[in-house]
């Protein structure tokens, strides 16, 4: 056996699913945070647009995670989310995952009008899209090169449209219970806790939050999301813990208001 290339291989798979775990993480704990928020909740209060930077660390690897919710027109709004390896771990591979989806207020209720994905980290590149509501009822679109075709579900919500349900929620004070979120082309039901935090150390200084813990279904897994209420209930730390041990965090490093919104009136 010719150990050089074998070698090669084997780093070149081992490094890939560790960037697939770094970008899981990622998904997990910031982009995909299933959402707890009543139905009828009328959002009259104004919406804080941002963008945030984070560093995130899973064992010896880094990235690079971005966040940004940006006015689209009077009653829409569009968030995004970026992953970027960094450090050694782009010797191997190269490439970010970019979620985008487009949210509208009617109503007083926030519901996505799509999501799409694109990930260049995998080879050959992933596209995932879905269409909510279109045609009425449906969510349709395409995952891993598959046509989906599933039942749209009362207040149900993408994987990081919830995001920006629970920063909503949490700034009107909202009640808070369990939802559907469509993920991975199908619908996931999770339940949160909201308990008090604690004082976060960032670049940009220290910071009161609360923290939104989601378990796994068995138990073994964990994500707690920090969130800071001087920050419009952004959050400022993430960690994801497998058997109570901390295997990844995610810590913001920059942050700038974009100014608040309120949603057009029906």
């Amino acid at each position: 056996m010719r150990l050089r290339p074998f070698f090669t291989r084997t780093m070149n798979v081992v490094k890939y699913s560790k960037v697939r775990s770094l970008s899981e993480f990622a998904g997990c704990c910031i982009t995909s945070i299933p959402v707890l928020l009543l139905a009828g909740i009328a959002y009259a209060e104004p919406v804080p647009l941002f963008s945030a930077t984070y560093k995130v660390s899973y064992g010896i690897l880094h990235g690079e995670m971005t966040l940004e919710l940006r006015r689209e027109s009077d009653a829409g709004y569009i968030y995004e989310t970026s992953l970027t390896p960094r450090g050694v771990v782009t010797i191997f591979r190269r490439g970010s995952i970019v979620e985008t989806t487009s949210l509208e207020i009617n109503d007083g209720i926030l519901r996505p009008v799509d999501y799409h994905s694109t990930d260049t980290i995998a080879k050959p590149t992933r596209n995932t899209e879905y269409l909510f509501d279109t045609p009425p009822g449906r969510v349709t679109g395409v995952y891993k090169e598959k046509a989906v075709d599933e039942p749209l579900r009362p207040n149900g919500h993408n994987r990081i449209s919830a995001h920006v349900a629970v920063m909503l929620a949490m700034n009107t004070g909202a009640g808070m219970t369990s939802i559907p979120v469509f993920d991975r082309a199908r619908w996931r039901d999770f339940e949160f806790e909201v308990i008090p935090g604690e004082v976060v150390d960032t670049p940009l200084g220290e910071f009161e939050t609360v923290e939104i813990r989601y378990s796994s279904k068995h138990k073994n897994k964990s994500w707690s999301l920090h969130c800071a209420e001087a920050l419009d209930y952004a959050p400022v730390m993430i960690v994801y813990r497998e058997d109570d041990d901390i295997k990844s965090t995610a810590r913001l490093v920059e942050y700038e208001s974009l100014g608040k919104t309120t949603p057009a009136s029906p």
